[in-house]
């Protein structure tokens, strides 16, 4: 059991964002000891996956969508996860691609301008 501020200490989110993960029902609504949020062990793990998520491109909706089923099923959706993150890996191969072709355009525009102008 602990308070909002210890959760924020462990995990590095703000209060503001551990406020938000419950607005938006990525963290269970914690339970009161009094008018004060208490948190377990669980929000713990849970948090520091989102961010962990988010740290990697992932949004607070995507986010969202895995919980809900995670609610609706009892369970973690493991094979849903794995679509989402080979979907992330294959943009980020293509942004990849676009980005190396770009260097290789400069890179032929520097020799260019060496040629004609160096």
């Amino acid at each position: 059991m602990m308070y909002i501020g210890k959760l924020a200490e462990l995990t590095g989110a703000t209060r503001k964002a551990i406020r938000l993960y419950e607005s938006l029902g990525l963290i269970p609504i914690p339970g009161r000891k009094g008018k004060y949020r208490v948190y377990s062990d669980n929000d713990v793990v849970l948090i520091n996956l989102i961010r962990r998520a988010q740290t990697v491109g992932f949004n607070l909706a995507e986010l969202k969508e895995l919980v809900a089923l995670k609610a609706k099923n009892n369970r973690f959706p493991i094979e849903m996860a794995s679509e989402l993150i080979a979907m992330k890996r294959e943009k980020l191969r293509k942004d990849m691609a676009r980005i190396m072709s770009t260097d290789q355009r400069l890179i032929e525009l520097e020799d260019e301008l060496k040629r004609n102008f160096g």
